[in-house]
């Protein structure tokens, strides 16, 4: 049914910093759906409002040192202090929206940020409710404190098309929220957890995006990337590494049909003549062979002219008769997550490949014509010196088949959730709940360490013709005051001396 405009609005929104190729994807998603359910919804994508707003301020985004800009609470409190009319700008066009609700996508780079916008408007409007969603939001990253908050009245755990649909129904029935599955909130003092919310079995049955707020700004290309659009394929991941949080996030994988997703990819094209790019937002898009290859089937016999990318797992069926179809249907690159080249490794942190599996998927790839980067961590728990060389030697000898390589700026951190979080004594981990400065119980891996090998793997990088992006850096712009900041990290952390006797 169309949007009521009498019953209850929403504002979605998207803070800094984010990456912008395109519109929010996560944000086009909720909209669809709950304008589906009938309510109106406005989205506001201030991240790249920020960019635009002046030249100056474009470097931080363009920076190879982009994730860590974000990371620091004390560079992105200078970046607020330094432009907060601009701030006060975008909390009066939220307000002038009409909205009762508004809810912010939040992330690991976008959480400062969005606090201190939810704040603004909490100042300015006090009864305006302020949901927060995303990744950043399950139990085990920064749920519960998000739903401490002053500034946030409740927090999303999941997935959020159902959720919000029930939060706008009980508003704009005039009900005050109270608890239900999927939510975190305050009562009398205290967070209340509403459990989990059943999951949506059929993602087919799930709108396509809207992206009709961002209509003028695809057309005006106001976007890094004018030509693409992001779109889901899956939920989930069929694997269940040690050290990531998101397979647990979306709790059990779960994919579209091949049918649902060239429907969605003819269905933008046809409303977007300019867009011809697809970038697949799910964390794999290999996790269903038999979607994944029926979208190839249906692509090459419209003779849809498209190109698209996404992430995938090593897996035997990354065969050459599996990719040459997917670069015969658009597929123009893909990224693996390699993340070491220590078979022993990969096999404690439950990433079970081997390296001959590794690169015979990416020679097949390389050979269909896809373009392939792997991705890359430093440092992962129980990693030894000899086990980091490993990476560097696969890395040479992957080379000729690769053409980019995402080396991890964090290099490798220990999320709330994961198992070396939970189960420090089997990574050899110290007790350290700080994700970036965690130690190993030797001693030998630490924040400067991880540093150190990230680098080394960095210059053999460079040396082999790898290009200076996507973390491959000849140095990073920070270096002094990231190391400085763990130094700073590690003395309020020593024990103070006692006081010497009278």
């Amino acid at each position: 049914m169309p949007p009521d405009e009498n019953r209850a609005q929403v504002a979605l929104i998207q803070c800094p910093g984010w990456g912008r190729e395109c519109p929010p994807y996560a944000l086009a998603c909720l909209a669809a759906y709950v304008r589906r359910e009938g309510f109106a919804a406005r989205c506001f994508d201030l991240n790249n409002d920020f960019y635009r707003a002046g030249a100056a301020l474009r470097r931080m985004w363009e920076d190879k040192d982009y994730y860590s800009f974000w990371e620091s609470e004390s560079s992105v409190r200078r970046l607020l202090d330094e432009n907060a009319s601009l701030v006060d700008s975008f909390v009066e066009r939220i307000l002038a929206s009409g909205a009762r609700v508004a809810g912010f996508s939040t992330h690991t780079t976008s959480f400062r940020v969005s606090l201190e916008v939810a704040r603004r408007l909490k100042r300015e409007d006090p009864s305006i409710l302020v949901i927060f969603g995303g990744p950043q939001c399950s139990r085990a990253q920064a749920g519960r404190p998000f739903a401490e908050e002053p500034c946030v009245d409740a927090v999303v755990v999941g997935e959020g098309e159902l959720v919000l649909a029930e939060i706008l129904r009980r508003v704009s029935e005039g009900k005050p929220l109270e608890p239900m599955p999927g939510l975190l909130m305050r009562r009398q003092g205290r967070v209340v957890d509403g459990g989990d919310r059943e999951l949506i079995a059929d993602l087919d049955s799930l709108p396509p995006p809207d992206y009709s707020d961002f209509d003028d700004a695809i057309r005006d290309g106001l976007y890094a990337d004018p030509e693409r659009l992001e779109i889901f394929d899956s939920r989930g991941c069929v694997r269940t590494c040690h050290f990531c949080s998101e397979w647990q996030y979306w709790r059990k994988f779960r994919a579209m049909s091949g049918e649902r997703m060239f429907a969605e990819v003819s269905a933008q094209m046809r409303r977007y003549p300019r867009v011809n790019r697809f970038y697949f937002i799910g964390s794999l898009v290999n996790g269903s062979i038999q979607s994944l290859e029926r979208f190839c089937d249906l692509v090459i016999a419209s003779g849809l002219r498209i190109r698209w990318q996404g992430q995938a797992v090593v897996s035997p069926a990354m065969d050459d008769r599996l990719l040459g179809k997917m670069a015969r249907a658009g597929c123009e690159w893909l990224g693996f997550g390699i993340e070491s080249g220590s078979e022993a490794l990969r096999a404690r942190m439950n990433k079970k490949f081997t390296n001959e599996n590794a690169f015979a998927a990416l020679r097949a790839a390389h050979r269909a014509g896809i373009r392939v980067q792997i991705n890359m961590m430093f440092g992962l728990p129980t990693e030894t010196r000899e086990e980091a060389e490993e990476s560097i030697r696969f890395l040479a000898r992957v080379r000729p088949h690769i053409e980019t390589v995402l080396a991890s700026q964090s290099f490798a951190v220990i999320d709330k959730g994961t198992e070396p979080h939970a189960h420090p004594e089997r990574f050899g981990v110290a007790g350290e709940e700080h994700h970036l400065y965690w130690t190993s119980n030797s001693g030998e891996n630490d924040y400067a360490e991880r540093f150190r090998r990230y680098e080394e793997f960095c210059r053999v990088a460079l040396a082999l013709g790898i290009p200076e992006t996507s973390g491959v850096l000849r140095e990073k712009p920070d270096k002094r005051r990231l190391l400085d900041e763990y130094a700073l990290h590690r003395a309020r952390r020593q024990p103070h001396p006692a006081a010497a006797p009278a």
